[in-house]
């Protein structure tokens, strides 16, 4: 192996070890405020960096469960022992994903029990009331059992009142 290589390799080996830091921080921050981790991206926004997290809980998402997290997580990253995990300036964004944001994860689809969906499955659309979330499938007031392995999207459809 050369120099070349060796030198890659460390570099993989460091970014790894400060994604997983990273990984370890987000989700205790989430933890300690009682939400869920729905998604988290860091990435770069001209000079500075953009840690941007997603959180939701069942009820919803509270402008304090926000501030929560992204106060514990200043906190943190500001420790000597951090300080190295996000180089150079960033900004921490923390928010609720939206109720467009497509469902995924088994978390996801119980948050949103009692809500109509659309869900696109195949080559078609699928709307209804999400009955019931299985291991594997989920049911739906209209004569549907769905694979969630078949499921391509599936998003809360808005109810207009």
């Amino acid at each position: 192996m050369g120099r070349c290589e060796n030198k890659r390799i460390g570099v993989i080996e460091k970014y790894l070890k400060t994604a997983s830091e990273l990984d370890s921080l987000v989700l205790g921050a989430c933890e300690r405020a009682g939400v869920d981790l729905v998604e988290k991206d860091l990435f770069g926004a001209g000079r500075r960096k953009i840690l941007r997290i997603f959180i939701d809980k069942d009820g919803g998402v509270s402008v304090e469960n926000c501030a929560g997290v992204s106060r514990y997580l200043s906190e943190e990253l500001d420790k000597e022992e951090n300080l190295n995990i996000i180089e150079g300036s960033y900004t921490i964004e923390v928010s609720s994903p939206g109720l467009d944001r497509p469902l995924k994860t088994k978390k996801d689809f119980e948050r949103n029990l009692g809500r109509r969906l659309r869900i696109q499955c195949g080559g078609k659309t699928i709307k209804g009331i999400l009955k019931s979330v299985g291991e594997t499938s989920i049911s739906l007031d209209v004569a549907a059992c769905i694979q969630m392995s078949e499921i391509l999207t599936a998003k809360v459809e808005p109810q207009k009142r």
